[in-house]
């Protein structure tokens, strides 16, 4: 940690602007870890630009500076820092942006175990959240944690560890959440606006996905598949499906939980979750993606029948052979 940390230190010194960005598709660490990461900066005199390929989604536009975040970046803006965040691999992002072109030095920061080492400067680690890493990072550099910070910083561990549920939950994990808190983190205000503030399409699409659920005579395996057809019909957007594979997973007996959603431009994007001993990243790897042990995804050419048929093949074939067991 002090060696990629007091390199990310003297290259802050020397830095008079910088840009934040995190992968394609935010989830809640992304967002919450880019907010705190440039706020975390802008503390030491950078200019920051906060760039995401997609908006966040509406249940965290309600963090501090997300207003902040843009789609694109000036033509010709040269800059000293890029910081990514949660990202596996730079194509990650998405490809609006070359950072390789537009920034002199890459800060790659991840807690992703299939991370390709990217940048210039790399912190990757076990951590539960990249959230975690952007504490410490703060705390090194010597940064106020003030409640702007500690709000995008808790909202981010919140929603990768699951609202403390899930096993990459650890002692220092509270230990940083009890940090948070003393910043003056309002708990019931950020779980409420995340997890009970739900559009009315989200519910609409969840319902009407799970009347078509299927799983395996076993009751290992459980899936649903969302069409472009079902997205029209009920208004819903890609942010609108966040969570609903873990209603699946909910089930007593199902160890991996799958959503197929179809995508506009004729892909299908696959969820994979895990409940206790299979690592859903091998299989997602299996088709080009990648992730975490379980919770990971992947994106498929081809027609929607044919892929779940693969993919759902291959699940049950894991499953068999037992193979990939945490």
């Amino acid at each position: 940690m002090k060696q990629a940390f007091a390199k990310i230190k003297e290259r802050l010194k020397s830095a008079k602007n910088a840009i934040v960005t995190a992968h394609v598709d935010p989830d809640g660490d992304a967002v919450g870890s880019m907010l705190a990461m440039g706020a975390v900066i802008e503390q030491f005199g950078l200019k920051v630009s906060y760039y995401c390929a997609d908006l966040p989604p509406r249940i965290y536009r309600f963090l501090p500076g997300a207003d902040k975040i843009r789609r694109e970046v000036p033509a010709g803006t040269l800059f000293d820092l890029a910081i990514v965040l949660d990202s596996s691999d730079l194509s990650r992002i998405g490809e609006g942006i070359d950072l390789r072109q537009c920034a002199r030095v890459i800060i790659n920061l991840d807690h992703h175990p299939d991370n390709t080492q990217f940048g210039d400067i790399n912190y990757v680690t076990k951590a539960s959240s990249v959230a975690e890493e952007v504490y410490d990072l703060a705390v090194y550099l010597g940064a106020k944690i003030d409640k702007r910070i500690a709000d995008c910083l808790y909202a981010a561990i919140i929603t990768d560890t699951g609202n403390f549920r899930y096993e990459n939950t650890n002692v220092k994990t509270f230990l940083i959440a009890g940090e948070l808190l003393k910043a003056g983190v309002n708990t019931h205000e950020i779980s409420t606006r995340i997890y009970d503030n739900r559009s009315l399409a989200a519910v609409r699409i969840c319902a009407l996905a799970m009347t078509n659920m299927q799983i395996t005579a076993d009751h290992k395996a459980a899936w649903m598949v969302v069409t472009k057809a079902m997205m029209d019909q009920t208004g819903a957007k890609g942010e609108d499906m966040i969570g609903m594979v873990d209603h699946l997973r909910s089930i007593e007996g199902v160890e991996v939980a799958i959503l197929f959603r179809e995508e506009k431009d004729g892909t299908v994007k696959v969820n994979f979750r895990s409940k206790d001993r299979l690592n859903v990243s091998e299989i997602a790897r299996r088709f080009g993606g990648g992730g975490h042990v379980k919770a990971s995804g992947a994106t498929l050419e081809g027609k929607t029948d044919e892929v779940v048929r693969r993919v759902v093949a291959e699940v049950e074939k894991y499953l068999q052979a037992a193979k990939y067991l945490v």
